[in-house]
C-alpha cells in the first residue's frame, strides 16, 4: 500500500501543532511498512529550507517533491502569496498535481486547503478513479468566524468551508477525525458520505523521554505555556491574571509564554506591564520544534487555560498530549473532550473555563503539594501512553486505510 500526501508545506520544517500531527502519523505509517510520498505545493518558506531541501529527496525513508519550487519568505511576500499570489500559482500547480495523480492506484491523502479540495473534486471527475481519497481533520472548518482576523481571512475561510461541504466532502472515500464531536457532525451530512474514523490526538512519546538541560534564560522553577498567543483559542490573558493572584505566594516562580506573534500579543504585553509582572512573566516568542521538549521537560508546571469555544469542542489540543508525555503536572480547563481522558487530582489539575480564580486555584493545588503534583504528572503520562501514543494511533489509521483500499 502506498500513500501520496498532498500538503502545503514541508512538515519537518514547521513547528506548529498541525506539523506535529502530520509527522506522528506519517512516520508512524512508515514504521509499519507503508510507502509514503509527499507532494509539497506551497513552495519553500525560508532560504535555509531551500538550501538544505532539494526539489526531490528522501528524508527518514519518506520521498518528497516540491511541486512549487519558489521561495516564499518575508512578511509582505508571504501575505501577497496567501491573499493573491496563490490564485495564479495554484492554477499551474494544480495541473502538475493532476498529471502526477490521475492514473494513480494509491491512497491520496490531502490537507484541508481549498487547493486540495479543488484537486480532489477534479481528480474524481476523471474517468479513471482507481485511487482512494483520504482526509484527516482535527477541528471544525468555521473556527475563523470565532477568532480575530481580517476581511480576507474570513472570506477565504468561508469559501473553503462552503466548497468542502457542497463539493468535496462527497468525493472523499475516508475521513479521520480527531474528536467524537467531529464524527457526529459529519455523520449528519447526507449520503454519499465517506467512511469515518475517530483518530484521537497523537504524540511522539520518544521526543519527551530523554533528559534535556534547560534552555538559557529559562530560570527554574517555572511555569510554561506553549501554544497560540490567542485569547479566543488558548486564554492567555486569563493565564496571566491567574498567575498574578499567586505571584506573591509563589515568589520564586516565573511564567514563560511560548508562541509566535498573534493579534492578541499586544494585549498580553500591555496586561503584563499593567499588572507589574515584567520581571515574572515573559513572552519568549516561537521556538523550533526540536527545542520544545527541552522547554516543557524542565517546566515545574504546564498550563492550558483554553476557553470553552467551538474550537475547543471540535478539536483536541496537541500541546496537551505533549505536556502529558513529559510526566510533569498539568493544569487544564475542563473543555471539549479533555475530561473524557483525564481525571481531576489524579492525572490533571482541572479548572473551570473562563474563571481566573478557578485556574489560580488549580495551579495553587499543583504547586502547594509537590508529591501530589508528581503523582498526577506520572499518571498523566500513563494516559498519554495509552490514549495518544503515535504507535497505537498509526496502527489504527493503517488498518482503516487498508480496509479503505480493499473496498470496491
Amino acid at each position: 500500500m502506498k500513500i501520496i500526501i498532498i500538503i502545503a508545506y514541508n512538515p519537518w520544517r514547521q513547528s506548529s501543532a498541525s506539523a506535529n500531527r502530520w509527522l506522528t502519523l506519517i512516520e508512524g505509517l512508515k514504521k509499519l511498512g507503508l510507502e509514503v510520498e509527499l507532494l509539497i505545493y506551497g513552495g519553500y518558506q525560508t532560504i535555509e529550507e531551500k538550501t538544505v531541501c532539494p526539489p526531490h529527496g528522501l528524508y527518514k525513508g519518506i520521498k518528497y517533491e516540491y511541486l512549487n519550487q519558489k521561495l516564499i519568505e518575508g512578511y509582505w511576500k508571504t501575505r501577497f502569496h496567501i491573499y493573491i499570489g496563490h490564485i495564479f500559482e495554484n492554477k499551474h500547480i494544480l495541473k502538475v498535481a493532476l498529471n502526477r495523480l490521475e492514473n494513480s492506484q494509491d491512497i491520496i491523502w490531502t490537507d484541508i486547503s481549498i487547493f486540495s479540495f479543488k484537486l480532489s473534486v477534479t481528480l474524481k471527475a476523471k474517468k479513471s478513479t482507481n485511487f482512494k481519497l483520504f482526509l484527516e481533520m482535527s477541528e471544525f472548518l468555521d473556527i475563523h468566524k470565532h477568532n480575530k482576523g481580517n476581511f480576507l481571512q474570513r472570506w477565504q475561510g468561508n469559501k473553503r468551508q462552503r466548497y468542502f461541504e457542497k463539493k468535496s466532502l462527497p468525493v472523499y472515500d475516508g475521513l479521520a477525525l480527531m474528536t467524537n464531536t467531529l464524527v457526529k457532525h459529519y455523520e449528519s451530512f447526507p449520503d454519499p458520505e465517506p467512511k469515518l474514523l475517530h483518530l484521537p490526538m497523537t504524540v511522539d512519546m520518544e521526543r519527551f523521554n530523554k533528559h534535556t538541560d534547560p534552555l538559557p534564560d529559562f530560570r527554574k522553577p517555572y511555569i510554561a505555556f506553549v501554544g497560540v498567543m490567542n485569547d479566543a483559542k488558548d486564554g492567555v490573558s486569563l493565564l496571566v491574571k491567574s498567575f498574578k493572584e499567586l505571584s506573591n505566594k509563589f515568589s520564586n516562580y516565573n511564567l514563560y509564554l511560548i508562541g509566535g506573534w498573534n493579534y492578541d500579543t499586544p494585549i498580553h504585553l500591555n496586561l503584563i506591564k499593567k499588572l507589574g509582572l515584567e520581571d515574572r512573566v515573559e513572552w519568549k516568542g516561537e521556538f523550533q520544534r526540536d527545542l520544545i521538549p527541552a522547554i516543557i521537560n524542565n517546566a515545574d508546571l504546564l498550563v492550558l487555560p483554553r476557553p470553552d469555544s467551538k474550537q475547543a469542542q471540535g478539536g483536541f489540543p496537541t500541546k496537551l498530549g505533549e505536556y502529558l508525555a513529559t510526566g510533569n503536572p498539568v493544569c487544564a480547563t475542563r473543555v471539549g473532550e479533555i475530561p473524557d481522558y483525564l481525571t481531576d487530582n489524579e492525572s490533571v489539575f482541572f479548572a473551570e473555563p473562563g474563571s481566573i480564580s478557578s485556574f489560580a486555584e488549580a495551579m495553587d493545588r499543583a504547586m502547594s503539594n509537590p508529591e501530589l503534583a508528581k503523582t498526577v504528572g506520572l499518571n498523566g503520562r500513563k494516559v498519554a501512553e495509552k490514549e495518544f501514543n503515535k504507535e497505537i494511533q498509526a496502527k489504527k489509521l493503517y488498518d482503516f486505510l487498508l480496509q479503505l483500499q480493499q473496498d470496491s
